[in-house]
């Protein structure tokens, strides 16, 4: 699942809680609207630097997630 798939960001990022608003991933997955690729490789950062491995891996997930 999706949420399997980002279990290292962690919950509150996803979902959000009382002092963060919920992701834009999440928001637009509750909307109907699958079209999230831009969303989901944002989930790449570690102390707010683009780290390669990590966007390879989220590329990765979302190929084996969502293409056929």
């Amino acid at each position: 699942t999706l949420c399997k798939s980002l279990h290292n960001v962690g919950a509150f990022r996803l979902l959000g809680n009382r002092d963060l608003p919920k992701s834009k991933l999440i928001q637009k997955l509750e909307a109907g609207n699958r079209d999230i690729y831009k969303e989901y490789i944002s989930f790449r950062c570690y102390r707010g630097k683009v780290i390669p491995s990590i966007e390879r891996r989220r590329k990765v997930e979302y190929m084996l997630l969502f293409k056929e």
